[in-house]
């Protein structure tokens, strides 16, 4: 455990004290959960700036940060302030440092006036929760959240207690019981927290009510004070009562004077001043007006009275929950509706009174709807719920929105009148609408749709009516600093309109922290699953506000996930679930990303003008607008959201673009173990990189074929994210090189495929066999034969001395299906069949190529001169079949050399291959499907698959396996076989550029080995 060097101060961040903050949060990573990302000096200077912090508090031991406490105004709910986070390093525990820091914003909260101290942390902190209670913290007995709620501030700053508090210390004196648990005592309906004191000379205990967040009871030696009700559910526009009860215990005569009037939903009026010896109990009636369900995030309408004792003032206070006597949900169990067609919604009805009743349900007549019955009959005991399905047809799509008349008879015949509103949306394809239900905004388009909570603003917007959703945009931040005020404001104005596309929600909002502007908060919906959403923003005021921004803050549950980092894209499997502040911070260099959720892939693009930046488990998009003189406008760009619109992160990349060609890259994974070069000829250079924002961390051990070439320790102290070295080895032609990083709490193993050419000399000769002259080349390995007059391809492919093609030189034939047949391998148009080609012009030569590092490959080079074929006449193309020496590789490609003026953007280009070389039978196909692996014998019976990366063909007769591995831009590849033949296929587009005239290459690739997709891709990084 670390000593404390010095006193412990607490004292006001600055920007000089940064460093040291980024510090005190790499050094804290044990007390939350062990987390691994990094903070930087820059991180917290920005952060802090951009923060709505009225304080911020730092406890220091000498010139070292090891305590941070923010304070902030609650955006939740009114009338509270706010510790957003709270920590203590993890080695000063146990010095009471959390302690110190949370008096100080106690101590500031009562400075400033505010009546509470807002907290939340998780349910296992049972470290700190006894400090947060002793310290006058109740927890809040809540399923979704574990909110802490502090009362303090308001008992020392209430009048009538001042006098107490001189004699009592409202820390030391507490006798509170501390349990790490859920608090409060209930009592019909309601929950109150409970202080008490005592000391040898006083005592005093007040109570205070949840939902109202106020005083309810106040007991001292001299008095008992209390406000209170039967029921905490209270009927609307039924008269109830409440009581205010005033005990003396001095034996002398005490003045008493109590004061309230109706407030926003609550009506009563208490009016009253006497002399009171013993004891006063003062009962008034209370009505609750009709308006929306409370929430439990927010203090709930309220009776409040202030009460003067001997002239000392306090407040009480008591918070209701306003029902009608029923409460009627409706749903429809389908996502899109079918018109005239029978089918039924469900009613949920709830009794909220407190004996059986029998209700009367009355719908309204309808154009859009045709009901069985109109009415409906449900006798429901008291505090029950009954589901209720009503049978009905659907004649128009829309936001179903009748208001329900409804009679509910108590035994005694009471009878309780009421109107209540139920909603429904029956989507249609097509159909734009727009709604407002009792919790929501909505609009519709189709199957997407957007949900705006009335709450606190939050946005979801999906092809379905979930409630939860794995994206959400909160509210828009207008700054600097950005003050999070509109999370508890309530729009101005909500509208919607459709044009021919789309359907448009505009909501305003009007600021108060920068007085005079408006947004207008713009979310359209199209019906191909695209979302624009954008902020208009005018200045109304007398005022110009120099540098005004917005930001648009989202959450996102990432499944497998694409970011464009440090210019790679670079692929986060859903198996490692990656939250935005996984990411370092200046490493996005796009404005888009890209997550395969399900059941709809997702992806955000923003403008190049905007600013995207992950902010811990948020992501926030930013825009700087400038000033904005009095009656100026201005608006942010567009962010653009995509459910299910794309499938593939290639396109979204290339949409978020607005590129017209779709380019193809391969990806890095979030940890990346390779070679600085895939072909080498010397030491060989590699890299370790973790794309998340976290140091390397464990030991890196690195072998061939179980030969150690590294054993190293890399440490978080080397503040490093890319640990680069050098090997001295003697390699083979083709290496696997393997890797294992092994961390604290994790292992990563790698591969690396390597080629290391030979010294052998790759050879060129020509002959003449049988009339045809043959071109052949060899590398050592390799030796592959063509004789274009015969056929344009490669007829003989032999590795190691044995032939893999199989061919009809130097006479076409018939076979199979294919008249006539050549076999071997070629690349051609896609359509163009064998009669067709033999009619042109071809020939061959022995070439030479280098690829994008450098590298000298050999091989032979086929041209095509097309004059005949119509489609295709004029067209001039090569083939490319290359090799290393040494090297069991063969590299295929096509170049366009002239393209006659036909454009080539839209074709496809078809190498197919003749597998054989011995008997069909003696070969066979491993494929790898989703589920389970097959091998297929070939040569016996007919068989159509899918052929990819990590199918392989064996021979019976031949020690290698045969890997196909398919150009970038491959479409598909696929494998037939039956008692005659052999065929595999691949099918590519040309490398989208202006004239779209090269294919990416494929290769086909031999090894006895059984090698994996990921490692045999590796070869696609090889381009010419």
């Amino acid at each position: 455990m670390t000593h404390v060097k010095n006193a412990i101060e607490i004292i006001q961040y600055n920007e000089g004290w940064a460093k040291e903050v980024a510090k005190m949060w790499n050094l804290s990573r044990d007390g939350w959960g062990g987390d691994t990302r990094v903070m930087t000096e820059e991180q917290v200077k920005k952060k802090e700036a951009n923060s709505d912090n009225i304080e911020l508090y730092l406890a220091i031991d000498g010139e070292e940060v090891v305590g941070y406490c923010g304070l902030s105004e609650y955006k939740e709910d009114s009338g509270s302030l706010y510790i957003p986070l709270l920590n203590v390093r993890s080695d000063y525990h146990g010095k009471k440092i959390g302690k110190m820091l949370l008096l100080r914003a106690l101590e500031k909260t009562i400075e400033l006036g505010w009546p509470r101290l807002d907290l939340y942390t998780w349910p296992g902190n049972t470290k700190a929760v006894p400090l947060y209670k002793k310290c006058g913290f109740f927890w809040e007995d809540r399923d979704d959240t574990t909110h802490l709620m502090n009362f303090i501030p308001q008992v020392l700053n209430t009048p009538l207690l001042r006098q107490v508090f001189s004699e009592l210390d409202w820390y030391n004196s507490s006798d509170r019981i501390i349990e790490v648990k859920p608090d409060g005592t209930k009592e019909n309906g309601f929950t109150f927290y409970e202080y008490s004191w005592k000391n040898e000379d006083k005592f005093a205990r007040v109570q205070f009510e949840r939902t109202g967040r106020g005083i309810s009871l106040i007991e001292t030696d001299e008095f008992m004070l209390q406000l209170s009700s039967k029921d905490h559910e209270l009927i609307e526009q039924v008269q109830q009562t409440f009581e205010i009860k005033f005990i003396n215990k001095t034996g002398n005569p005490v003045s008493f004077k109590a004061a309230g009037s109706s407030n926003e939903r609550v009506q009563y009026s208490v009016e009253t001043e006497i002399m009171v010896e013993k004891e006063a109990v003062i009962s008034e009636n209370v009505l609750i007006k009709p308006g929306e369900e409370p929430s439990a995030w927010r203090t709930h309408p309220f009776v409040n009275i202030t009460v003067w004792i001997d002239g000392q003032e306090c407040e009480l206070r008591l918070g209701v929950f306003p029902v009608q006597p029923a409460k009627i949900e409706a749903s429809y169990s389908g996502n899109l509706c079918y018109l005239n067609k029978e089918t039924d919604i469900e009613l949920v009805v709830k009794n909220n009174l407190k004996e059986e009743a029998a209700f009367e349900i009355l719908f309204p007549t309808s154009d859009q709807v045709s009901l069985s019955s109109n009415h409906i009959s449900a006798q429901i005991p008291a505090g029950a719920r009954k589901n209720i399905k009503v049978p009905l047809v659907v004649k128009k799509h829309g936001f179903f929105q009748p208001t329900l008349q409804i009679k509910a008879q108590q035994p005694d015949g009471t009878e309780l009148q009421f109107d209540q509103e139920i909603s429904i949306a029956f989507k249609g394809l097509g159909e734009k609408f727009g709604g407002e239900s009792k919790d929501y905004w909505h609009i519709y388009n189709g199957l997407l749709q957007a949900n705006v909570r009335k709450r606190d603003l939050l946005m979801t917007v999906a092809k379905n009516s979930l409630k939860k959703q794995p994206l959400a945009f909160f509210p828009p931040k207008l700054g600097k600093p950005y003050a999070n005020e509109f999370t508890k404001k309530k729009p101005n104005s909500v509208s919607w309109e459709t044009t021919e596309t789309s359907i448009l929600l505009k909501m305003e909002l009007e600021s108060g922290e920068m007085e005079g502007l408006f947004l207008t908060q713009m979310v359209q919906l199209f019906g191909d699953g695209i979302v624009h959403k954008w902020i208009e923003i005018e200045n109304r005021g007398l005022n110009t506000h120099n540098d005004v921004a917005i930001s648009m803050p989202q959450f996102h549950e990432l499944g497998t996930t694409y970011f464009p980092l440090d210019d790679q894209v670079v692929y986060f499997s859903e198996k490692r679930i990656i939250e935005f502040g996984d990411l370092k911070p200046n490493s996005l260099t796009g404005n888009w990303y890209f997550s395969e959720n399900t059941p709809e892939a997702i992806g955000i693009a923003w403008s190049e003008n905007s600013k995207g930046t992950p902010d811990g488990w948020q992501f926030v998009i930013e825009d700087e607008l400038g000033s904005l003189a009095p009656n100026e406008k201005n608006e942010t760009e567009k962010v653009v959201l995509s459910i299910g619109a794309f499938t593939k992160w290639e396109d979204f990349r290339a949409f978020a673009n607005e590129a017209d060609i779709v380019e193809k890259s391969e990806i890095s994974s979030e940890h990346c173990f390779e070679s600085q070069d895939l072909i080498v000829n010397s030491d060989l250079s590699f890299s370790l990189k973790t794309h998340r924002n976290s140091y390397l961390d464990g030991q890196l051990h690195v072998t061939l074929n179980d030969h150690e070439l590294l054993n190293d320790t890399i440490s978080a102290e080397a503040e490093t994210t890319d640990y680069s070295f050098k090997i001295q080895s003697n390699v083979y032609p083709v290496t696997i090189i393997e890797g294992e990083f092994k961390e604290k709490s994790m292992t990563t193993q790698f591969k690396e495929l390597i080629l290391s050419p030979t010294n052998e000399t790759v050879t060129s000769n020509t002959s003449v066999v049988d009339g045809f002259e043959i071109i052949e080349v060899r590398n050592g390995s390799i030796s592959i034969k063509a004789a274009p007059d015969f056929y344009p391809g490669i007829y003989s492919l032999n590795v190691n001395g044995k032939e893999w093609l199989d061919h009809s030189f130097p006479n076409l034939t018939a076979k199979s299906w294919w008249n006539p047949w050549a076999g071997g391998i070629k690349t051609a148009p896609t359509g163009a069949n064998t009669f067709s080609l033999k009619k042109e012009k071809h020939t061959a030569f022995s070439v030479e190529k280098f690829d994008q590092q450098g590298n000298k490959w050999s091989g032979i080079a086929i041209h095509t001169d097309i004059h005949e074929h119509p489609q295709w006449k004029g067209v001039r193309y090569i083939q490319y079949y290359l090799m290393l020496p040494g090297i069991p590789v063969l590299a295929s490609y096509l170049e366009v050399k002239d393209s006659a003026g036909k454009n080539l953007k839209e074709e496809t280009w078809s190498t197919d291959f003749f597998i054989g070389g011995e008997d069909l039978p003696n070969l066979s196909v491993n494929v790898n499907g989703d589920q389970q692996t097959k091998n297929y014998v070939t040569g016996i019976q007919e068989h159509p698959f899918h052929f990819d990366t990590d199918s392989y063909i064996a021979s019976v007769t031949k020690p290698e396996k045969l890997y196909l591995v398919p150009s970038l831009y491959s479409q598909y590849s696929e494998a037939y076989t039956n008692k005659d033949a052999f065929q595999l296929l691949a099918v590519q587009s040309a490398i989208p550029n202006k004239n779209g005239t090269k294919t990416a290459p494929l290769f086909l690739f031999f090894d006895e080995r059984v090698l994996s997709a990921t490692l045999l891709k590796k070869l696609r990084r090889i381009q010419f």
